[in-house]
Parts: C-alpha cells; structure tokens; sequence
C-alpha cells in the first residue's frame, strides 16, 4: 500500500474521539479523495483495500459493513468502472448518513420537554438526536460523563454549551449517584452483537447497570450498520496504550487501558434502529 493509504489507515486508528459512525463516515470520505488521485483498480485491490480497513478497529464494525456492502455491490456488477465503484462509494456514505439521521428522528420521540438526559461516551448519533431536539425547540438538559481516559465527554460538553443546550459534567464514577435524578438514558452503539449483548465504551456497563437499579429507561441508538454476527465471547476489544492513564512510575505498577466492553441488553430498555424502537424482550 501506498504512503497515503498508511496514512490514512494510521489515522483511523488513532482517532479515539470519534464514536463509530462518525469515525465510518470520515474514513469514507477519506477513502474516496484517496481513490480519485489512483488508477482503475481491480476487485482483488478492492478488497484488498476493504480488508485492510475492516480489521482496523475490530470494536466498531460500522466501517467494515459499510466498505463491505460496497464491495457486494462491486460484485454483482459484470465489469468494474472507476466512476462506477467511486459512485457507490458515494451512495454508501449517503445510507449510512441517512440511517444515522433516521435514528435520531426516532429516539427524538422519546423525549419530552424539560428531561434531564444521561449519556455516556462521545456518538454521532447523540449528539444528532440533541441538536434534532434543539430544531424542534424541546427544552432539555444534559448530563454528560467526563469519559475517560479520553475524556471525550469534555468535547461532547463543549459541543452541546455552543448550541445553547445546558448540559452538566460528572466523573464516570457518578453515574450512580446521579441516576434518580435522570429521566432517560440514552448511548451510542460500536457494535451489535448476536448474543444479546452490545459494545459501547467502557463505562457503558456501569450505565445500564445504574439504570436497572433504579428502573430508569435506557435506549441505545444502534442502525443496521451496526449489527455483527459476533458473540460477547469472541468479539474484540480494543485497548489503547496506558500512557493515556499517567501511572505513577514503579516497578511493580502496571496499568490496563481496555476502551470498549460488552453490555447485556437485559439491562436496557430497547434498541433505535434506522426503522424504528425495539423494546429488549427478557
């Protein structure tokens, strides 16, 4: 692969602001500008390309189906145009796009005015479901998670004070003693998986679990781009370098820094996909 490719590829990796949708679409986007300046390229380069991209981030597997559903579509044509895989291209990163858009149209009926909203983490999709409701003049407030080690609750904050939202900050260790005064949970989503479990941010689990104590409901925003044949047993997990931690130094200290866990869907309300609620069934 070229030097601009590894460049790209280097970037998805490193990017651990970005919830999954967000981090599929800019790897789209990036992927086409790459794609225009090469020449025709083959089925085999093709997925050559998707392969290399789909095990980038094994949490988040919003990229892989996408760049996978653009591969399918390449297949089933009998000859491949450059114009033609680039348009599909286009098309996919439009679904996706869509299929976000459309589930924060649909969690957007769960909130009435003047909830007080918990969310966890940093997603795209939150944070369209926020300014849906800032457009439909629904009068909100916002409880964010600091998120670490990231920290991208700080972004999700700055992002939501800027459109006028009140929004307040609390530790991750919160998220308990905060839960009775929360009307509705919502979360992101990195991957769906079979088994009836999800793989959010670390964090996500002590959410639910806070959630279910108290009987606060719990919605995650989760498209079919988001569903994985994986199971809670198999699926990946990604860890980040421990650096991000600021361990005292000691020979006999050792740090651990896993950013996304399995959360079982019993401890939630239901799912938001591109058509609709789904209640979780016990």
């Amino acid at each position: 692969m070229s030097e601009s490719f590894e460049q790209l590829l280097t970037s998805l990796k490193n990017n651990h602001q970005s919830g999954a949708t967000e981090l599929a679409l800019i790897t789209l986007a990036s992927l086409k500008a790459y794609m225009e300046a090469l020449p025709l390229q083959s089925l085999d380069q093709l997925t050559e390309i998707v392969d290399e991209l789909s095990h980038a981030r094994p949490s988040m597997i919003v990229l892989a189906n996408a760049l996978h559903r653009w591969l399918h579509r390449q297949e089933l044509k009998e000859a491949l145009s450059k114009q033609g895989y680039l348009d599909s291209l286009s098309q996919i990163y439009q679904q996706l796009s869509d299929a976000s858009d459309h589930v924060a149209e649909h969690a957007a009926s769960l909130v009435k005015p003047g909830m007080t909203i918990l969310t966890h983490s940093r997603s795209s999709q939150v944070s369209a479901l926020f300014e849906h409701l800032l457009e439909q003049h629904v009068d909100i407030k916002i409880v964010v998670t600091v998120s670490e080690p990231g920290k991208e609750g700080l972004l999700v904050a700055s992002q939501l004070s800027r459109l006028g939202i009140p929004v307040t900050v609390i530790t991750d260790a919160e998220m308990g003693l905060t839960m009775p005064d929360i009307d509705l949970n919502i979360s992101g989503c990195d991957s769906w998986l079979s088994d009836h479990h999800f793989v959010n941010k670390t964090g996500t689990f002590l959410q639910a679990l806070a959630a279910h104590h108290y009987g606060k409901p719990f919605w995650v925003l989760a498209d079919s781009f988001k569903t994985f044949p994986q199971t809670s047993h198999n699926v990946i997990l990604e860890s980040m370098p421990t650096d991000e931690l600021q361990l005292p130094k000691g020979k006999n200290i050792s740090g651990r820094n896993t950013y996304f866990e399995t959360i079982p869907t019993r401890l939630i309300t239901g799912r938001i996909n591109e058509n609709g609620l789904e209640v979780m069934q016990l």
